[in-house]
């Protein structure tokens, strides 16, 4: 069904001619000239109840497929009709083709001025592409298209204009078409809700402008948009490639400097020099290598309690565990350096701040740190033993802490210790350190084991550990004759003048690897 037709080139409009005129018009002498618009095919004027419309002649077979506007489409076109011829200056025409029959809009608003507005009614669904083909081919005709849909379409890439009406196929037809217009709903173009009609007034109003551009250039601008966010992205990528390019040459720069820095450090080690100094006793096997720090090639005793070739290198850069820095294997350390005669400065042990708690070795002079790295790098020609236990002394250890049995073999004899030389005195029995826990002492039964002079398995051994006494009683006159400390009552027990801190008689140097810098003002009991 059509509204428009045409009669011997005469457009006539089946929405305004009254009934009269429109029953005459089969009567007019060219009423078999009469066609639609879209074929150019013959037509016949159709009455159904109060609806007029154009249709087909039964005799005429056409190939175009017309479009059925469904009662709730041809409700909608005469409301709008009806509101456009009621403003001042504007007329409406359903149905109003281009001359090459291009397009043709639902409704044509048309103004003196020479400005046209196409509203077309959309109550079907139609993809974005299709509404941004017919309304491109509008404006390319200078010609503003004008959707009428049900529901708002925020959702496309191009913006058009578009009146929500909230009307669709399956809405319940009006009693006046007119009350179309008063249907109120959010207006997108305006930003705000409103009823339909007032969605008309403001399009048809002079100073409506539509800002957005046409779907073509909101393409085009898409398009740029697009290129220059690819460009960008481009740009990002191989700032980060460079960026990540930098990082890796800077890391190799690193890595580089770190291997010359770790080949430097093996270099300048070397075992140390025993001068005919044997290993002094202790409970555990203690090695220790002469090494110089990188920053200004200080000299430095370093020692651990692992084998020669540890199994894997290690990578971190704090390498030493806490048991380095245990009390005893400090002192036997001090033990070996005074029996050796070296002049070598220990290195002093530091924990790193942070967490977990680590610990590393420091030069004595310039603190540069030793890295674990390089401890670990170190080989066995680097490496010399500074204490050890007796082949005599383990296996009497071995016997007299191990667990009693309940039937003990008969075979066993508990071996003495040696005789005393003659030239030893009472007074050299006296233990020549504080009692040690060794690691296994959980396996002795708790019994701790004391370093008696009584205890010595042969006259060698009982003359490292005399030796082994004399140093200690000579460190201890030496803390005695410091000025920087005051001695308590029993002798054994140090404070510091500077820091205030206290200290065991063989702590002396974790007290001064703590850095005690500070002085400070403090009254002691002691003087």
């Amino acid at each position: 069904m059509q509204l428009v037709a045409y009669l011997n080139g005469e457009r006539i409009d089946a929405t305004q001619m009254a009934h009269e005129p429109w029953r005459a018009l089969v009567n007019d002498p060219g009423y078999k000239s009469l066609v639609l618009v879209e074929c150019g095919l013959r037509a016949s004027r159709v009455t159904l109840g109060t609806r007029q419309f154009f249709r087909h002649h039964r005799d005429v077979a056409c190939s175009i497929g017309h479009k059925s506007e469904s009662e709730q489409h041809l409700a909608m076109k005469r409301a709008l009709m009806d509101r456009i011829n009621a403003v001042p200056g504007w007329r409406a025409e359903v149905e109003h083709a281009h001359p090459d029959r291009a397009w043709i809009a639902d409704v044509m608003a048309i103004h003196p001025s020479g400005r046209r507005l196409a509203f077309e009614v959309q109550l079907s669904p139609q993809n974005e592409d299709e509404y941004i083909r017919r309304s491109q081919r509008y404006a390319e005709d200078r010609v503003g298209a004008v959707w009428v849909v049900p529901d708002n379409l925020d959702w496309f890439r191009v913006r058009i204009p578009m009146i929500v009406t909230g009307f669709g196929k399956t809405s319940d037809l009006p009693k006046s078409p007119g009350a179309l217009m008063d249907l109120s709903r959010y207006q997108p173009m305006f930003g705000e809700r409103g009823s339909v009609g007032a969605a008309v007034d403001a399009v048809l109003h002079p100073a409506f402008r539509w800002p957005h551009g046409t779907p073509r250039h909101q393409l085009e601008e898409i398009a740029r948009l697009e290129q220059m966010e690819a460009k960008a992205a481009a740009e990002k990528q191989e700032r980060e490639e460079q960026a990540a390019e930098l990082r890796r040459l800077a890391e190799d720069k690193a890595a580089l400097a770190a291997a010359e820095l770790a080949a430097q450090f093996i270099t300048s080690a070397a075992a140390p020099a025993v001068g005919g100094a044997r290993p002094v006793l202790a409970g555990k096997r203690i090695w220790a290598s002469e090494v110089r720090c990188v920053e200004a090639s200080h000299p430095m005793l370093i020692w651990r309690l692992t084998e020669q070739a540890p199994k894997r290198a290690s990578t971190d850069p704090m390498w030493s565990p806490t048991t380095e820095n245990f009390d005893n294997v400090r002192a036997h350390v001090d033990a070996w350096l005074t029996a050796s005669g070296s002049s070598v400065a220990k290195a002093k042990v530091y924990q790193v701040k942070g967490w977990p708690a680590r610990r590393t070795f420091v030069c004595p002079e310039c603190e540069q740190i030793i890295q674990g790295r390089w401890v670990s790098a170190l080989p066995p020609a680097k490496w010399s033993v500074i204490a050890e236990g007796s082949v005599a002394s383990n296996e009497a250890r071995d016997v007299r802490y191990r667990k009693p049995t309940k039937h003990a073999p008969p075979s066993v004899e508990k071996k003495q210790p040696a005789a005393l030389p003659a030239h030893v005195e009472e007074s050299d029995w006296r233990f020549i350190g504080p009692r040690r826990k060794l690691d296994w002492m959980t396996k002795t039964g708790g019994v701790e084991l004391p370093y008696w002079m009584t205890e010595a398995i042969d006259a060698g051994e009982l003359q490292y550990r005399l030796a082994a006494k004399e140093a200690h009683a000579t460190r201890m006159q030496q803390l005695r004759a410091n000025p920087r400390y005051c001695v308590s009552p029993n002798g054994f027990r140090f404070q510091c003048n500077d820091c205030g801190g206290e200290f065991e008689d063989d702590n002396e140097g974790i007290h001064t690897d703590g850095r005690c810098l500070i002085p400070a003002a403090r009254s002691f009991s002691w003087r």
